[in-house]
């Protein structure tokens, strides 16, 4: 039944990043104006970001969302970077100059943009709140239980990515879509994703 752990963190990242977000569109644009081996790096990256979100959450889940909800300012703070990083990638030229140093940048891009994701942790918060019992209950081998599970969210998300992937593929084969295109596609999506955030704190 441990095998569970692998199916549960695989499954589950799944569902959580089969909506466009900021790692998924860069993807499509990493293998829009790259290659395939970019868009794998970057999948790479955000693989592992989304494994150490998980293994936070796991670890200090309750704690993280008791200590956000309670200090505002980080989550103004969150908004903010958001905003910041979404106006670098809409002023952002692309350019031909220099491809070694893109490609060896794409691990660190899509660690940032799935690590940087508080609604990201705080969906692995509800999933392991849900899971609680079930985990309490899931074996004597919490060790072994644990790589299995951080092993299927690491998987699942370049799984997912990766399916981003053929999409952009597709994009290049019939489309004369820029790169700078896709870098405002991208940054507009972190705005949004920074003003829902705002919209949320006002709200609340």
């Amino acid at each position: 039944m441990i095998i569970l752990a692998f199916i549960i963190g695989f499954t589950a990242t799944v569902i959580g990043a089969l909506p466009p977000g900021a790692s998924n569109l860069a993807v499509i644009k990493a293998r829009v104006k790259g290659s395939y081996q970019d868009a794998v790096k970057l999948s790479y990256g955000a693989g592992l970001g989304e494994a150490l979100l998980a293994l936070t959450a796991l670890s200090f889940g309750m704690v993280v969302q008791e200590f956000i909800s309670m200090n505002y300012w980080v989550q103004y703070l969150v908004a903010f970077l958001l905003t910041l990083v979404g106006v670098y990638f809409i002023v952002k030229k692309h350019s031909q100059k220099n491809p070694k140093a893109r490609k060896q940048s794409q691990y660190f891009v899509g660690f940032i943009l799935s690590f940087i994701n508080p609604p990201v942790l705080i969906y692995w918060v509800v999933v392991f709140s849900l899971l609680s019992k079930w985990m309490l209950t899931a074996g004597s081998h919490p060790y072994v239980w644990t790589i299995l599970l951080l092993t299927g969210v690491f998987l699942g998300k370049i799984a997912t990515l990766l399916m981003y992937s053929k999409f952009g593929s597709h994009i290049k084969q019939r489309s004369t879509s820029s790169p700078n295109s896709l870098n405002r596609y991208i940054g507009i999506t972190l705005i949004v994703l920074s003003v829902l955030q705002l919209v949320k704190l006002v709200v609340s």
